[in-house]
């Protein structure tokens, strides 16, 4: 018989694992980007930006939202996507924090 175990984890510690499975994928790191450079975008123009079908799109839109990255704004035929200033200052300073520009990259296959 399973177990179920209690959720017990503060909302800081939901927010840090939320925030990180959202910029696990480099595609979700460029749609960022993308709204950041581009304010306003919606989900048909991402696709035709990133070459993704509309359910990838909104597959990686859903994670950076419930982060808590992006704002969404549903209309009849397409998806509204918002960066705030705040947003985008907290975005920022994950860049800073990580200092991605200067870390290498590895791959399995440089390993061999």
């Amino acid at each position: 018989m399973p177990v179920s175990k209690p959720l017990d984890y503060s909302t800081k510690q939901l927010s840090i694992s939320l925030t990180g499975r959202a910029l696990a994928h480099p595609c979700r790191v460029k749609m960022i980007e993308l709204l950041i450079k581009y304010p306003n975008l919606t989900n048909t123009e991402l696709t035709q930006i990133l070459h993704l079908s509309r359910s990838a799109v909104h597959v990686h839109l859903k994670k950076l939202w419930d982060a808590g990255l992006i704002n969404i704004t549903y209309y009849p035929h397409s998806l509204g996507i918002e960066i705030t200033e705040e947003q985008i200052k907290n975005y920022k300073k994950l860049e800073t924090l990580f200092n991605f520009e200067t870390r290498k990259t590895y791959h399995l296959s440089h390993l061999e």
